[in-house]
C-alpha cells in the first residue's frame, strides 16, 4: 500500500467504503426497501422441473420400487427452476462430485412471468376437463 492511499483494506482486499456499500450498512439506494436485508435471509423451497408425463391411476397404483417413469423430455433439455410456483430461471442438469445440480443458463424475465400469470394454470385446465 502506498503512502498516498488512505483507505483501509478489509481482509477480502476491498476498501472499507466499498465493503460498507455492498453489505448494506449505508442508507439503501432508491428502489430498495429497508427490510430488504432482513428478507435476504428467508429460505424458500426451490423445485426443479425435469419433465412431465400423464399416467392412468391404474398405472400409478402399479408403480413400485425400481419402476421407471418415462418423461416427455430428453436428458439434454433445459429444466425449469421454480420458486413459489413461478419459473424464475432455466438451466441444465449437471453432476458435481456424484451429486446432481442445476447450472442456471437463463434468468426468467418479468414479461414471461406476466404471460404465465395470464395463461390458465394446469390445475384450472384439469378442473375444466373434469366438468
Amino acid at each position: 500500500m502506498s503512502d498516498q492511499d488512505t483507505s483501509t483494506q478489509t481482509p477480502s482486499g476491498t476498501s472499507e467504503e466499498q465493503a460498507n456499500t455492498t453489505t448494506g450498512t449505508t442508507v439503501p439506494s432508491a428502489g430498495f426497501s429497508q427490510a430488504a436485508p432482513l428478507l435476504m435471509g428467508v429460505k424458500l423451497p426451490i423445485r426443479v422441473l425435469l419433465g412431465r408425463t400423464q399416467l392412468c391411476l391404474r398405472d400409478i397404483a402399479q408403480l413400485g420400487s425400481g419402476a421407471v417413469v418415462e418423461l416427455d423430455c430428453s436428458p439434454d433439455d433445459p429444466v425449469e427452476i421454480i420458486v413459489n410456483d413461478r419459473v424464475i430461471a432455466h438451466g441444465e442438469v449437471v453432476v458435481v462430485s456424484g451429486n446432481y445440480g442445476v447450472r442456471i443458463t437463463k434468468i426468467a424475465s418479468r414479461q414471461q412471468d406476466q404471460e404465465a400469470e395470464n395463461a390458465p394454470s394446469d390445475l384450472f385446465k384439469l378442473s375444466q376437463k373434469l366438468r
